[in-house]
């Protein structure tokens, strides 16, 4: 009996232990509409960021700069105490047609990084032309680890850009 006891205390200290470097959930930014899944890696928060300060809604004038903040992510894999975050960003339009398809914005990155640099990531748009005031945009972010691709970050938005 003491036996089993001890077998089954130990099966879930271990199930336990090797649940810690693996995440999975929502975030929604409510004020925004700004929504991020994450599977693999973790964050702690999630938002926009318009005029460096962060946005209360989603609209955005037209010519203003976009950051997605992705806020205390964690759990890369780590090669020689570096990691390799990637960031793919999406821009489409109400009928669904791309206006840009950035597949790595951090190519700039392919040698590594620390991992108390990822912790937070941010990716950029710029708006302006081919984009028109009064329409609806769809913004798709990806923030990966190179190491493992299917851990992920995937975060969207529905952006009104509006003029001044």
């Amino acid at each position: 009996m003491i036996i089993k006891q001890f077998f089954i205390l130990a099966t879930c200290l271990a199930l336990f232990g090797c649940s810690g470097s693996f995440s999975k959930g929502v975030k929604k930014d409510l004020s925004t509409g700004l929504t991020a899944t994450y599977n693999g890696l973790t964050l702690s928060e999630i938002y926009l960021v318009v005029d460096e300060q962060k946005a209360n809604s989603n609209k955005i004038v037209l010519g203003k700069k976009v950051i997605v903040v992705a806020n205390g992510v964690d759990y890369f894999t780590v090669e020689n105490g570096k990691v390799f975050p990637g960031c793919s960003i999406v821009l489409t339009d109400k009928k669904g047609k791309e206006l840009l398809n950035l597949p790595d914005a951090f190519g700039h990155l392919n040698d590594g990084t620390s991992a108390s640099e990822a912790a937070t990531l941010q990716a950029e748009l710029n708006t302006g032309e081919p984009m028109l005031v009064d329409e609806k945009y769809l913004l798709k972010v990806r923030f990966y680890d190179k190491r493992n691709k299917e851990n992920e970050i995937k975060a969207d938005v529905t952006l009104l850009v509006v003029g001044l």
